[in-house]
């Protein structure tokens, strides 16, 4: 009986079997590798959009940042500006400041001119500094006319100013208090020392003092 023919020792059935799989272990393999590359590509492109995402949150957080600063600068500048043009005093207890008031009213006039909101609205940069504080709205005038009226414009201005800031201003209600001293308590003289009319000095004592309490801060233990 003849042997069946072989190849390196193998049968050719044997030889054919191996060789069929081999090519399907091959197949088999090149697919893994296929797919682990897909996977590797798939995963590579996600992790760089998360990244891009990261860095692009970051510039926006930046930019947030600057624009802040920018914002606090400006403020910086407007709330010393105010505290210049009206004559901001500070003392241990309280802030003050002054409005003329030719700049509010028009001549024994209590309601509030037009060009008066712009000084108003300086007040209104400072007082949003202090929130809880109290502030009292002080009325004057000057010496001319009968002490009686002039108090009762006093009151009536500084009632004016005190709802004007409640109103446009920001300030509480329960934090502001409106008082009218009429001619008391003069800045400046209301006659010359020749008994004449002193019209600068009249015009100085016709005025509107904010004061604001500072806030009350606890001893350090």
């Amino acid at each position: 009986m003849r042997n069946p023919k072989t190849v390196g020792g193998w049968s050719i059935t044997e030889f054919r079997l191996m060789k069929t799989l081999t090519g399907k272990t091959f197949a088999l393999f090149a697919a893994f590798s296929c797919g682990a590359v897909l996977i590797c590509s798939a995963q590579t492109t996600t992790a760089d959009k998360d990244l891009k995402k990261k860095e692009a949150e970051l510039e926006r957080q930046k930019l947030e940042l600057e624009k802040k600063s920018l914002e606090l600068q400006r403020k910086e500048l407007d709330l010393e500006k105010a505290k210049q043009e009206l004559q901001y005093q500070e003392s241990s207890k309280s802030m003050s400041m002054n409005l003329a008031g030719d700049v509010l009213f028009d001549y024994d006039k209590a309601a509030l001119k037009p060009a008066a909101e712009e000084a108003l609205k300086k007040v209104a940069i400072v007082l949003s500094l202090f929130p809880e504080s109290n502030v009292t709205v002080e009325g004057y005038t000057d010496a001319k006319g009968g002490k009686a009226l002039n108090l009762q414009l006093s009151r009536e201005r500084a009632t004016s100013v005190k709802n004007w800031l409640v109103k446009n201003g920001g300030v509480a209600p329960a934090h502001i208090v409106a008082k009218g001293f009429g001619e008391e308590n003069p800045v400046a003289p209301n006659t010359n020392p020749d008994g004449s009319d002193n019209i600068v000095g009249r015009a100085k004592n016709r005025r509107v003092t904010i004061i604001v309490d500072k806030p009350v801060t606890s001893p350090t233990p």
